[in-house]
């Protein structure tokens, strides 16, 4: 049977206030971080993710911080996609069956 997925959005705000709507693609914990992965629903010809890293603000809010750290990406995406890697093939054998 299949899993319905439900598509969640979030609308961020640019520096200069611009509304920019993305869908959740995924969120994830790699090192007790929790990171979100984010598809832009507009102006995003080559459906880039982008990667933030989920933190708490001084009033217990969640914020979303821009990865500056190259290694810190890295280490996300190949996480990640190990991840999606493992669904798939977890999706392979359950077909076979």
């Amino acid at each position: 049977m299949e899993k319905e997925q439900e598509n969640k959005t979030i609308v961020l705000h640019d520096e200069e206030g611009k509304e920019w709507e993305f869908e959740v693609v995924d969120i994830i914990t790699v090192n007790n971080n929790d990171y979100a992965l984010l598809l832009p629903l507009e102006d995003n010809e080559d459906d880039e993710v982008y990667v933030f890293r989920i933190e708490e603000d001084e009033n217990g809010n969640q914020i979303l911080v821009d990865l500056d750290d190259e290694e810190e990406l890295e280490m996300v995406e190949e996480a990640w996609e190990e991840l999606e890697e493992e669904q798939y093939n977890d999706r392979d054998y359950e077909e076979e069956e």
